[in-house]
C-alpha cells in the first residue's frame, strides 16, 4: 500500500485527462458530469490535491485507481501496476521498514472512579463506550485503555492515561504501531476533525460531529502520519483542532504543511475542546467545526486569522554545526535556499556531510540526493565521520594495493538504528524518476510531507539537469524557481551544491578566499534567487597555516560576507578551529549492545 500512493503521486495530474478520456466526458467551466448520478448540471470537479475527481452534489470521488478497478475492470494490484508503468514510478526512497508487534492485553470495563472522572469534564458513558475506552492496572495504577484500531479493525497500538486530576500522564504499549484514534468509524468523504487529546475527540464526538480522530502520542511525534498515509490520501479535507499552547499551535502547522487542504481550528479564549464542551457547551463546540468547515477557499487567507511571530521559532530553523557561521546567519531558516559551491576537491562536499551528521545528531530528518558519489561511498564517509577516528570502532580490511579500515559490523548495526527515520536517499537507479522533473520533486514532497524531511540537499545540480536539458541555462532558471517554490510550500530548507564557472575552476591560491557570489557557474538565477551562499575553497599554498577558507558569501540575516578558517583533519574527516571542534561526540554509541547484566545483580 505505501507503494501505491507514490505511485499514484508520481503519476500525477496526468490521471485527470485519463479519467476524463475513458469515461468519455467533456469538461466545461472546470467541470464534468458525474457518472455515479443522473447529473443535469455538471457536478464534478477536479480535485488536483487528491488527484481525483469529485462530485459535490452526491459525495462521489473517483481517481485513477477507482477508474481502472470501476471501468477497466482490474483487481488494486493491477492498478497499481498499470499505473506504476504509466508514470515509470517505484519505490525511490530508500528506507528501511520498521517491524512493530499488536498489543496483546487484557481490559477491565470502567468503574465509577473512571466513569465519574469523565463525567466532570462533560463526556458520557455512552460517549466512552461508543469510542471503546477500557481499564487496566498498568505500572501499578488503574488507568484507561485507549485502543487503536485501524481501517480494518484489527487492534495495532494501545495508550494509557491516568484516572482523575494528577494522575501519572500515562504512555503505551512498547514497539506498537502508532496510528490516529478513531480511524474505525471514519467516513473519509466528508472533512475530518484532528484534536490533539482523547478526551478532545470523544468531545468533539458527543458535540455532535462524529468524524473526528485524535494523534496516538502528543504534539510533537507525528509518526503517525507516515503509518496512516495511505489512509489520509482518501480523505478530501482536515480540520486541525489545536490546543490553544505553543505545542498546539505548532503541532497544527506542522500537521498543515505535511497534508492537503488542512484548516487550522484553535480557540480564542479555551484551551482545547473539552474546556469549549466544559465551559461552553456543545453547540458552540459544534458551531465551532461547522464554520471551520466553511472557511476560507483555496487560495485565500485572512491576515487577521494568521499566528503572528516575531522571529523564527527554534523548530524552525536548522544549525550547521560550523558555530562562526551559524551566529553570522542565526542558522538556516525554512522556505529558503542555500548554495554551496566550489571546486572539485576542494571540500564541498566534506563540508555538507559534516552538517547532515550535525543534523542527524539533531534529529531534523534530510533527505539527500547526490549526482557524483555513489550510495555505498556516502553511506561510508558519514559513518567515518560518525566514527570520528576512534580505532575500537574499526577493523583493518586486506586489500589488493594497501589495507583499508571499515566500520565493525555492530558499529554499523548501531549507527542504522541511532538514525533510522532520519536520512533519506534519493534512489538513483530509478532513472524514469531522475529524467523526470516532475518525478524527482512528487519523490522530494512525499519526502517533505510523509517523513517530514526538514533538510533537503541536492548534490549536485548540474547532474539533475543533465537528464532534463533542452537549453541548459533555462532549465537552470526553472528549476531553482521550482527549488524556492519548493521550500516555501513545504516549510524546508534546501541547499544546492554546484561548480564554479570555467574562469575559477581552476585551482588557485584561495588562501584569502578567491570565489566570488557571481562565479556559480550557470545562470544568474541561481545566485539571484539563493538566501545564501557559502563558497568552499582549499588553501594551496606552501607556507599555508589554515587547511580551508569557508566564506558567506550572501545571508538574508545580515546581509555581511565573513570569512572562516579551518584545519581538515585526515582521521576524523572533519574540518575544525577554536570554536568548530575536530571531535564530536555523538550519541550513536548509547545503541551498541551492551553485554547481558548478571540476574543475581538484579535490584528488584
Amino acid at each position: 500500500m505505501d507503494r501505491a500512493q507514490e505511485v499514484k503521486a508520481a503519476y500525477g495530474q496526468k490521471a485527470k485527462d485519463y479519467i476524463l478520456n475513458g469515461l468519455g466526458l467533456e469538461e466545461k467551466s472546470g467541470k464534468v458530469k458525474c457518472p455515479y448520478h443522473k447529473d443535469k448540471k455538471p457536478s464534478m470537479a477536479w480535485y488536483q490535491d487528491g488527484l481525483m475527481w469529485k462530485c459535490f452534489a452526491c459525495g462521489e470521488q473517483v481517481d485513477i485507481y477507482r477508474y481502472l478497478m470501476d471501468y477497466e475492470h482490474m483487481s488494486f494490484p493491477e492498478a497499481v501496476s498499470k499505473v506504476a508503468d504509466m508514470a515509470g514510478a517505484y519505490e525511490t526512497i530508500q528506507r528501511p521498514k520498521k517491524e512493530y508487534k499488536l498489543p496483546k492485553i487484557e481490559t477491565n470495563e470502567l468503574n465509577n472512579q473512571a466513569i465519574d472522572y469523565m463525567a466532570k469534564r462533560r463526556i458520557t458513558k455512552d460517549t466512552l463506550d461508543e469510542w471503546k475506552v477500557k481499564s487496566r492496572k498498568w505500572n501499578g495504577q488503574e488507568v484507561y485503555v485507549f485502543q487503536y484500531f485501524d481501517e480494518a479493525g484489527k487492534l495495532v497500538y494501545v495508550s494509557y492515561r491516568g484516572i482523575g486530576k494528577g494522575a501519572i500522564k500515562g504512555g503505551c504499549e512498547p514497539d506498537t504501531k502508532p496510528i490516529l484514534w478513531g480511524m474505525w468509524h471514519v467516513d473519509k468523504r466528508k472533512p475530518l476533525v484532528i484534536t490533539e487529546g482523547q478526551p478532545d475527540a470523544m468531545c468533539v464526538y458527543q458535540a455532535g460531529y462524529h468524524n473526528v480522530v485524535s494523534v496516538p502520542n502528543g504534539s510533537k511525534n507525528l509518526k503517525w502520519i507516515d503509518n496512516c498515509w495511505d489512509w489520509l490520501q482518501g480523505v478530501s479535507e482536515f480540520i486541525v483542532f489545536g490546543d490553544n499552547d505553543e505545542p498546539g499551535k505548532e503541532m497544527a502547522e506542522n500537521i498543515k504543511r505535511r497534508l492537503k487542504n488542512v484548516t487550522v481550528l484553535i480557540s480564542a479564549k479555551r484551551k482545547d475542546a473539552n474546556e469549549v464542551l466544559y465551559f461552553d457547551g456543545p453547540k458552540v463546540l459544534k458551531r465551532m467545526i461547522d464554520d471551520a468547515i466553511k472557511a476560507m477557499p483555496a487560495g485565500l487567507m485572512d491576515v487577521s486569522q494568521m499566528p503572528y511571530r516575531t522571529a523564527p521559532i527554534d523548530s524552525d530553523t536548522i544549525e550547521t554545526g560550523f558555530i562562526e557561521y551559524d551566529e553570522h546567519v542565526e542558522d538556516w531558516k525554512q522556505q529558503e535556499i542555500t548554495i554551496v559551491f566550489g571546486r572539485n576537491g576542494e571540500g564541498k562536499t566534506t563540508f555538507m556531510s559534516q552538517v547532515i551528521t550535525h543534523c542527524m545528531e539533531e534529529k531534523v530528518p534530510t533527505f539527500l540526493y547526490s549526482g557524483e558519489m555513489s550510495d555505498h561511498k556516502i553511506q561510508s564517509w558519514l559513518y567515518k565521520q560518525l566514527i570520528g577516528g576512534n580505532t575500537s570502532y574499526l577493523n583493518v580490511v586486506k586489500g589488493k594495493y594497501r589495507d583499508k579500515v571499515e566500520p565493525k559490523p555492530e558499529v554499523v548495526k548501531a549507527i542504522k538504528e541511532w538514525h533510522r527515520d532520519e536520512l533519506y536517499l534519493f534512489d538513483r537507479s530509478e532513472k524514469k524518476v531522475l529524467g523526470n522533473l516532475d518525478g524527482f520533486f512528487s519523490v522530494m514532497e512525499l519526502a517533505a510531507k510523509r517523513f517530514g524531511c526538514k533538510l533537503f540537499v541536492i548534490d549536485n545540480l548540474m547532474s539533475i539537469l543533465e537528464e532534463n536539458a533542452d537549453s541548459l541555462y533555462s532549465d537552470q532558471a526553472n528549476f531553482i524557481q521550482r527549488c524556492k517554490d519548493f521550500a516555501v510550500k513545504n516549510w524546508v530548507h534546501l541547499v544546492l551544491l554546484a561548480h564554479p564557472s570555467k574562469a575559477k575552476g581552476e585551482i588557485q591560491n584561495a588562501r584569502n578566499g578567491n570565489l566570488d557570489k557571481t562565479d556559480i557557474s550557470g545562470s544568474n538565477n541561481i545566485a539571484n534567487k539563493a538566501d545564501n551562499i557559502i563558497a568552499v575553497e582549499r588553501n594551496w599554498g606552501d607556507d599555508r597555516e589554515w587547511d580551508e577558507i569557508i566564506t558567506s558569501l550572501k545571508d538574508r540575516e545580515s546581509g555581511q560576507r565573513k570569512v572562516m578558517r579551518f584545519y581538515f583533519s585526515q582521521e576524523t574527516l572533519r574540518f575544525y578551529n577554536e570554536r568548530t571542534a575536530e571531535r564530536k561526540n555523538f550519541t550513536w554509541e548509547k545503541y551498541l549492545e551492551q553485554d547481558a547484566p548478571d540476574p543475581s545483580e538484579c535490584p528488584f
